[in-house]
């Protein structure tokens, strides 16, 4: 065999090394090709198989007329993955079968001694199965044998492909650059290497109205403004020096001899080496941007001043979120400088509890440029946290361009406690409802969404929480929802009113029928903190027991009332005749009275002088009939006061007091008694009623004045508030009431009498210390109450006594 092991020691020399080809050469087996055994090749072959396999450039060797082929490692990449490694000692013709066309006819020069070389020779070749554009720089050299024949070939390659599509592209990219340069907006430019000014687009000289003969070598300094030319130059000269990118601002004429601000940039070309070979610059016209940055800048300088004088926070931010500006307000509120807010050095007063979630939506904002709003606690200098709404807007140029945020924020501490107040009112609220002992429930939004109800209120209205649970009121209970219930709801929810109601029927599921139930509820509106209504709260109590009973109270009640009516007949009937009778009594009996008192004086007078003893049986027998004449009187005053044919008229009470002091003249001489008034109303009353009132009032001051005590009356009034009236008379009518005060100074009585005296014929003290018949206070009390009032007492022993007279100051007529 001819197959030489690759770890064998015995080898030809010239099949030595060469890496992973000089293995593949040394396994395969050659007696089954044209060369044969290795060992029989001619020498001229040996050798040049021995300087290929020791070449590291890419050689390749045809032997014969059928042009057998051997290659190395450097060769073995052309091949690609579809002839490689079959290729090896087999034609040419077979391997290169799509190029021999091309290659063919060389092969056949060389092997006539004559050598064939190309630099970037293109072959279509099919080396990874498909047809490729290959460049290569080869050349075809003889191998002669001994006797001076051509042997075969050698073929040195280098492969260009790359370097070859390289060089089209940058043409191609040449071409498309200065195509594109040309029809850009900017001025662009192109220097060499040094920085010297090769070519100019289009643009440029359309603006500058000149040509490349006006631009070469310093020409383009023309166009420049006298006073930044120097400094163009050297910082252009510095940036190339350095190899670095330049940028720059500065003023061009143009072919109207005006001049425009432009921003000018340079970018250094490198070759495949990293080498600078050009530079290529453009210059922006940015003279409108210019204006607006300096309107822009004038804005600024206006919103600051605005902002310095505000009250609440403000502050703006750059395109990458840091702060650029806090006014006064930022300072003030959290104790900090300024410079210490800047940046992101505000973050550090959020409370940490916020600070993520702040942030989070505050970087997402700005990245998406996005209007934001959010809040949360900062720390202020007084050391607490307070709470703050802020917003944020985000800020363009007039080319649409980004320039950060403006944001404002305003403390909102009261309202965060409000809206926790209030959250808590509506847990106590949630609370109150769950736990009552009755029906409560909270219906929300015009359509009355059952959102919270208690135990109680199911089973009045004999649902379940699956039955009416967030769902329209009438849509659980649609049984209700024809009996008026949903207007009234309607009502207070659109006005926000509250309706109470007692006793209403409803009728309601029971046991799978309907019942009427009796009900007392309240539909009161639920508002929120802005005072708008967000609901309705229900208070309902079953009161149908209770209804029941009542209607049966009052069948019984009218029973009873007509019964009373006809009593109430009979004993108007009984009064009327007993007045008339206490009436006749009483004027008849006068007539017997005078009779005896006359009849007794005029015995006196006839038996002249009488024993001691005679007198006083005189005496007492004038006295008897004299105190018999005033209590008929009083008693036949007393029945009076029931007659209604009298009218009221109105009356000066004021007056009616003048009168009786008058009337008591002598008395109040003889006493020494002041009676103070104050100021007193007209009201509507009877007058002879009012004079017989006061009369006994002002009586019986001086009667119980306190011995060796000048007596003092003192009469005032004031008008009594509907609650005082309330206390006083609770069955008062409705109309306003005065009250008059009638205060003494004497002897005064136990206050455990003061209902006691008002009644007829009741005497505190005995005759022989105070005269009278015990019916004067009876009288004022059937006064007052004739007059739709009332009068009280209250005193002490010893220390006077003060009357209370209620009486309306207009009566309303029956």
């Amino acid at each position: 065999m001819s197959k030489l092991s690759s770890d064998s020691p015995h080898y030809p020399y010239y099949l030595s090394g060469g890496g992973e080809m000089g293995i593949l050469i040394r396994e395969t087996d050659w007696s089954k090709t044209a060369l044969g055994d290795p060992k029989n090749w001619p020498q001229s072959l040996c050798t040049m198989v021995a300087v290929m396999l020791n070449n590291p450039f890419g050689m390749y060797i045809a032997w014969g007329t059928e042009y057998i082929q051997l290659y190395n490692d450097g060769y073995r990449p052309i091949l690609g993955s579809t002839k490689h490694p079959k290729a090896l000692g087999i034609s040419t013709r077979e391997t290169f079968g799509e190029i021999w066309h091309i290659i063919g006819p060389m092969f056949d020069g060389v092997m006539e001694g004559k050598a064939v070389g190309f630099p970037d020779f293109m072959l279509p070749l099919n080396r990874n199965g498909f047809v490729e554009e290959c460049y290569f720089d080869f050349s075809y050299s003889p191998i002669k044998k001994d006797d001076g024949e051509v042997g075969g070939i050698l073929v040195t390659v280098i492969e260009t492909t790359e370097k070859k599509r390289a060089i089209d592209a940058l043409k191609e990219s040449e071409v498309r650059f200065r195509t594109m340069a040309d029809n850009l907006s900017q001025l662009a430019w192109m220097t060499d290497e040094k920085g010297w000014i090769f070519w100019y687009n289009q643009r440029w000289f359309d603006y500058t109205g000149t040509n490349l003969e006006d631009m070469q070598e310093w020409g383009w300094q023309k166009a420049h403004h006298p006073e930044y030319v120097n400094a163009v130059v050297e910082k252009l000269r510095h940036a190339i020096d350095m190899g670095e990118e330049w940028e720059d601002t500065f003023p061009l004429r143009g072919k109207d001899g005006n001049y425009r601000w432009f921003l000018s940039r340079a970018v250094p070309v490198k070759d495949n080496s990293g080498k600078i070979v050009r530079w290529f610059g453009t210059n922006t016209d940015i003279t409108e941007l210019r204006e607006a940055q300096q309107s822009l800048q004038e804005s600024e300088d206006r919103f600051k001043r605005m902002a310095e004088d505000a009250d609440i926070i403000i502050g703006t931010s750059d395109i990458d979120s840091k702060a650029t500006y806090f006014n006064k307000a930022a300072a003030d509120l959290s104790g900090k400088p300024v410079e210490e807010l800047l940046n992101f050095g505000w973050t550090n007063l959020i409370h940490p509890e916020d600070r993520k979630d702040f942030m989070d939506n505050y970087i997402v904002a700005h990245s998406k440029r996005l209007s934001w709003a959010d809040e949360c606690r900062m720390l202020s200098k007084s050391g607490d946290y307070i709470w703050l709404l802020t917003k944020g807007s985000p800020r363009f140029h007039r080319d649409g361009s980004f320039v950060g945020y403006i944001s404002s924020s305003v403390e909102i501490t009261d309202r965060k406690k409000a809206e926790k107040a209030l959250q808590e009112s509506e847990q106590n609220l949630r609370n109150t409802i769950l736990q009552a002992p009755i029906a409560m429930c909270f219906l929300s939004g015009p359509t009355h969404i059952v959102k919270l109800a208690n135990k109680p209120m199911f089973e009045l209205w004999g649902k379940t929480s699956a039955d009416v649970m967030n769902k329209p009121l009438f849509e659980g209970l649609p049984e209700a929802r024809d009996q008026g219930f949903e207007q009234l709801l309607d009502h207070v929810f659109s006005s926000g009113e509250t309706y109470t109601a007692e006793g209403v029927p409803i009728k309601l599921p029971r046991e799978e029928k309907l019942e009427t139930v009796y009900v007392n509820f309240v539909y009161a509106p639920h508002k929120e903190s802005d005072g708008t209504i967000s609901g309705v709260l229900v208070v309902a109590i079953d009161v149908t027991p209770q209804v029941l009973a009542h209607q049966k109270i009052e069948e019984v009640v009218a029973s009873r009332t007509k019964e009373l009516a006809e009593t109430n007949q009979n004993l108007q009937r009984s009064n009327a005749e007993l007045g008339q009778f206490a009436y006749i009594a009483s004027h008849d009996l006068q007539e017997p009275l005078r009779k005896v008192s006359t009849f007794t004086q005029m015995l006196e007078h006839s038996l002249g002088n009488v024993n001691e003893r005679s007198k006083n049986y005189f005496t007492k027998i004038n006295s008897s009939t004299a105190r018999m004449l005033l209590l008929i009187r009083d008693v036949l005053a007393y029945s009076q006061l029931s007659k209604q044919t009298v009218f009221f008229k109105p009356v000066n009470v004021k007056q009616v007091i003048d009168e009786i002091t008058s009337d008591f003249e002598l008395l109040i001489e003889q006493k020494e008694a002041i009676i103070n008034c104050g100021e007193l109303p007209i009201i509507e009353a009877i007058p002879l009623q009012m004079a017989q009132l006061f009369s006994n009032l002002i009586s019986n001051s001086l009667k119980f004045s306190t011995t060796g005590v000048k007596p003092v009356i003192t009469i005032t009034s004031r008008v009594l508030t509907p609650k005082e009236v309330s206390l006083f008379l609770p069955q008062a009518i409705n109309t306003t009431y005065c009250m008059i005060e009638c205060r003494d100074n004497g002897v005064g009585f136990n206050q455990k009498n003061a209902e006691q005296i008002f009644n007829i014929f009741q005497r505190l003290h005995g005759r022989e210390a105070y005269s009278g018949t015990g019916i004067g206070l009876a009288i004022c009390k059937r006064i007052a109450q004739n007059h739709h009032g009332d009068i009280f007492a209250e005193s002490a022993l010893d220390k006077g006594a003060l009357f209370r007279i209620i009486l309306p100051v207009k009566q309303i007529k029956e």
